[in-house]
């Protein structure tokens, strides 16, 4: 649920790019059957026919669906590769995706690489979240879109908010570990637990920012972008405010919303409460043991209290037994 892109600075880097591809396309010349239609052209090995005839229909219906929402029309012809193994989605891409990731998008070759056998329930969402890094990387073109905004806006579309944890973030606030902007840009190469608190804050920012300015505001920077390489300055073109400014702004937001969330991370709820259970077991046992010991004190102080009046008995009978 990533993408990536290898942005060609010269001629020399543009042509290593399309060598890298070209030679991962042609590892595997006879598995590849296709399918076309004017805005796809679906790549897929035999055994997955059926799985790519649905996918192909669900790809065009959310495209009509994305671009609707962001009000353009997109032009670009996908390519979309449905990888029948790990090894053939690693050679397509180059190896530059990590385990976690279960798709991939290249708005430079407008391709999208899907693994087969992870697209089950999450398909729709995957294949929403990856159109959605295209039709955005089609808004801003020739430019590049920036992570932070790439990766929000793309979860937010595709509606995968069950996937975002404000405890992630709300943990990060408590070790002082929370991602900048340009932390961001890293993700590729974050462990699974730092890409998913990448992703929690892409989408809070991107939120932040449709609070702001209204759900245009999507668009609106996209297409600033492709007017603007610089992010900062396509940022101030498009809303009059600076990026650090609203960066600013965007954490003073979630440090006020999402400070405590903590509490309800399931690891601190199963610490919390073995805690109790603890203190519990040890106030009971205190109890317990302050209790019979005051049945011991007693227990002592009775013989006492029977036989002193024998003793007084004793001492009226003797003046007359005398």
């Amino acid at each position: 649920m990533t993408n990536f892109r290898l942005p060609p600075k010269n001629f020399f880097t543009a042509f290593l790019a399309c060598l890298v591809v070209f030679s991962a396309t042609s590892a595997f010349p006879q598995t590849w059957l296709y399918h076309t239609t004017p805005r796809f052209v679906l790549a897929y090995s035999s055994e997955h026919k059926n799985l790519a005839l649905q996918i192909l229909a669900e790809l065009q219906t959310e495209d009509r669906q994305l671009a609707a929402r962001l009000q353009f029309t997109p032009e670009r012809t996908i390519t979309v590769y449905l990888c029948p193994t790990q090894s053939s989605f690693d050679r397509l891409t180059g190896g530059v995706i990590p385990h976690w990731g279960e798709a991939a998008a290249d708005p430079v070759l407008w391709r999208i690489f899907l693994k087969a056998p992870r697209l089950h329930q999450s398909k729709r969402f995957t294949l929403k979240h990856e159109l959605a890094h295209l039709q955005l990387g089609e808004l801003a073109h020739p430019h590049r879109v920036p992570r932070w905004f790439n990766e929000g806006a793309a979860i937010l579309l595709a509606g995968e908010t069950q996937h975002i944890e404000p405890a992630l973030i709300s943990r990060a606030m408590a070790t002082n570990s929370l991602l900048t902007f340009d932390d961001l840009e890293a993700l590729l190469a974050f462990p699974n637990e730092k890409a998913s608190l990448a992703y929690s804050e892409s989408y809070h920012a991107v939120n932040f920012l449709t609070r702001r300015f209204g759900f245009a505001a999507i668009r609106d920077f996209a297409q600033a972008l492709a007017q603007q390489a610089e992010p900062r300055a396509a940022f101030q073109n498009a809303f009059e405010e600076d990026l650090w400014d609203f960066e600013v702004a965007y954490f003073d937001y979630v440090r006020k919303n999402f400070r405590w969330y903590f509490i309800w991370d399931e690891s601190i709820l199963w610490g919390a409460g073995i805690f109790l259970l603890f203190m519990a077991a040890y106030v009971a046992t205190r109890l317990r043991t302050r209790k019979k010991a005051e049945e011991w004190e007693q227990e002592e102080q009775e013989p006492i209290a029977d036989e002193q009046p024998k003793e007084d008995d004793a001492n009226e009978q003797d003046p007359q037994t005398r």
